[in-house]
This record gives structure tokens, C-alpha cells and sequence, in this order.
């Protein structure tokens, strides 16, 4: 390596300062740009023979057996909930949710499930998709 002098007389090397500039950036366009994937759910769905497949922005809530909600995959209470749709319906029409999908297990009970189809219709979401697998599915034989 070629050492230089300066004229105090220490020993100076070529500065690297610039190169870790350029390693700093490349790893935060690696880590931004990074693919993340969700943790979901398995859970079976309800079977029905009309189903139909879902397009657009949705807001997803979960009703499992045990009672507890899940909202886009997250851990969530009914105020939380709550408090989602106060935002959506306070929004303009055009941001607002497409579609509030309701997937419930179907060992879940009854009265929760309605609780959350009344709280979504209080606050205007006319548009309730309830998610179901299609009979035809392969999975509908498990």
C-alpha cells in the first residue's frame, strides 16, 4: 500500500471515507427495496356455492374460533376496528376501502360475527363482502 507523508511528518493512507458513503447507500437501497411478505392466517373458510373472487382496495377482519380479531393481518381489538373505520369513512370516497371483506372461522360464534357486520354498516360500508371458499375449490374436500 502506498503510504504518504504529509509535512508534519505522519503517515497518512488514502481516505476511505468515500467508499463507505457508497456501501451505506447501496445497503439502504437493498433493506427499502427488499421484498417483505405478511404473515397471514391458515384458516378455513366457510363453503358456499356462490362465492366469488374479490378485487380492489379492501379491509380485511378475521373473526377466529377463539373469539379474536385479526384487521390486515394484525393483532386487533373491536376498538381498533373501530377506530379503523372512523378513518375510513372519514376519508373521501375515492381513498376510501373498495370492499370490507369479513373472514370468520367457521367455528367462531355467531353473535361476534354480526356485532362486526352492524359496527361496518354503522359506519356507512355498504359494500360487506363476506369470504367464503367455493365448493368447486380443491380444498372444499378437506
Amino acid at each position: 500500500m502506498i503510504r504518504f507523508r504529509n509535512k508534519t511528518g505522519h503517515t497518512t493512507g488514502p481516505d476511505i471515507t468515500p467508499l463507505l458513503d457508497v456501501v451505506f447507500i447501496l445497503l439502504i437501497f437493498f433493506v427499502v427495496s427488499a421484498v417483505f411478505t405478511l404473515k397471514g392466517m391458515d384458516m378455513e373458510l366457510p363453503k358456499a356455492e356462490t362465492s366469488q373472487s374479490i378485487s380492489g382496495r379492501c379491509l380485511e377482519i378475521v373473526l377466529r374460533a377463539d373469539g379474536s380479531l385479526l384487521m390486515d393481518g394484525a393483532e386487533a381489538t373491536l376498538l381498533d376496528i373501530r377506530y379503523a373505520l372512523d378513518h375510513a369513512a372519514a376519508l373521501p370516497q375515492s381513498a376510501r376501502p373498495g370492499q370490507i371483506v369479513l373472514k370468520a372461522d367457521p367455528h367462531s360464534q355467531v353473535q361476534p360475527f354480526l356485532d362486526l357486520v352492524d359496527l361496518v354498516r354503522k359506519h356507512g360500508f355498504q359494500n360487506l363482502v363476506i369470504a367464503t371458499r367455493s365448493l368447486s375449490s380443491p380444498e372444499a374436500d378437506s
